[in-house]
């Protein structure tokens, strides 16, 4: 703080050494004086650049102007301050160059009544400054209050028009954040009413098995494998709820770690494509995939990119009750891009925009009625997105209902990727 107001002492004074030099310069060419008349013209030239300096000096020491109510006034009273210097001046010319008395008189009325005036136009301007800084010191109060629809008025080009536009963007982020918020604190209500139905679910269904078998009231060898092979897959399901979760944890925490290696991609799919043909199958649903020759080996975290064509695969055949469903792996400029695509229910317009968002489920399409507890928890998506995104790709999504759904992922080539990891 110091220096900005040692910087602003400097320029006053400069300022002022300006405006001396410069009218001591114009006395002596337009009025040319004698040699000997120069003193008294530079001491009454000097005189109240001396008083104005000095003035300056003692009210930036003690700030006395910010001790006025209103800025109104303490711009008022420095025109009155300037205005002072002004008549002394004049006293001191009339004085040295012998005025009499009745010229003394009237040019000092003269001097008063211009003084007047500019009072009267500088507190007309002053208090169009006044009422721009009440704007904006209501539009704050009200922001204080909660109000984060306040704004000031913004009419101008000055620094107060500039202060209230700043202003204004201030409180439409403000509001953004605020908005923000309450769709995370939203979600993070939602997230826990899910996690509590999706746990409570399989776990009730776990005890209420468990305890027909252990009471005996289950005997028949039949039904006691169905109990057990139920037990089994609601177990499965936590399974993957968990995992899912721990999963979600350790992106959040920015725990996320791709062991990049060069892969064959067609192996990968090849793979996806094999774990899940029993359950394509037994859907009665066509499962296949296909990767161009132009796609040879790309480097990426094999295990990530696994679980993400795991995801959206799976996701795929949950959603599709007859039809295909289809892999399919191309280079497009510098990206390898992988497509899924199936001719299953497709999901609303409004939630095409969402899928990919962290706890988000559909009311239209692929909610929890025909989805499972790592789809129906909208962690499935979000965690194949922050995959993708960490080797440096995008993510994207394109559905009609009743006609099918397609979605596609990019791996930057090879040599970009090695480049820029």
């Amino acid at each position: 703080m110091a220096l900005p107001r040692l910087q602003s002492r400097s320029i006053f004074i400069i300022a002022l050494l300006s405006v001396f030099g410069s009218a001591l310069a114009f006395v002596v060419l337009v009025m040319r004086p004698a040699r000997e008349e120069l003193p008294v013209f530079a001491t009454l030239l000097a005189t109240p650049v001396a008083l104005a300096t000095a003035g300056a000096w003692v009210t930036s020491l003690s700030m006395w102007w910010r001790r006025f109510s209103s800025v109104a006034f303490a711009l008022l009273s420095a025109y009155a301050i300037g205005a002072l210097l002004i008549w002394l001046t004049l006293r001191i010319t009339a004085q040295l160059m012998f005025l009499s008395d009745h010229d003394a008189r009237l040019a000092e009325m003269i001097v008063l009544y211009a003084t007047a005036v500019s009072l009267v136009f500088g507190y007309f301007v002053t208090s169009s400054l006044r009422r721009g800084i009440h704007n904006i010191t209501f539009a704050a109060q009200q922001v204080q209050d909660g109000n984060l629809m306040a704004r000031a008025n913004e009419i101008g080009g000055d620094e107060l028009a500039q202060l209230a536009r700043q202003f204004n963007q201030m409180t439409t982020r403000l509001r953004d954040v605020r908005d923000q918020e309450r769709r995370l604190e939203q979600a993070r209500r939602d997230w826990i009413a899910w996690v509590s139905h999706d746990l409570r679910t399989p776990l009730t269904s776990i005890r209420a098995r468990a305890e027909a078998l252990s009471d005996g009231v289950v005997t028949d060898q039949a039904e006691v494998l169905d109990y057990l092979h139920a037990i089994k897959r609601d177990v499965e399901g936590l399974s993957l709820l968990t995992n899912d979760l721990f999963e979600l944890a350790t992106i959040e925490a920015g725990g996320l770690k791709l062991d990049v290696m060069p892969c064959v991609l067609a192996d990968i799919v090849s793979d996806t494509i094999t774990s899940l043909h029993v359950v394509a199958s037994d859907k009665g649903i066509s499962l296949t995939g296909q990767v161009d020759v132009t796609v040879d080996t790309v480097w990426l975290s094999p295990q990530h990119i696994q679980r993400v064509l795991n995801n959206l695969v799976s996701n795929a055949l949950k959603h599709t009750f007859v039809g295909t469903v289809h892999v399919h792996a191309e280079r497009v400029a510098k990206f390898v891009r992988v497509s899924v695509s199936d001719s299953g229910e497709g999901i609303a317009e409004d939630d095409l925009g969402h899928v990919f968002d962290r706890f988000y489920r559909a009311e239209h399409a692929r909610t929890r009625a025909t989805s499972g507890a790592q789809t129906g928890m909208g962690l499935g998506l979000a965690i194949a997105k922050a995959f993708v995104q960490a080797h440096g790709g995008q993510i994207g999504i394109t559905s009609t209902l009743d006609v099918g759904t397609k979605v596609w992922f990019t791996i930057p080539d090879p040599m970009d990727f090695r480049a820029s990891a």
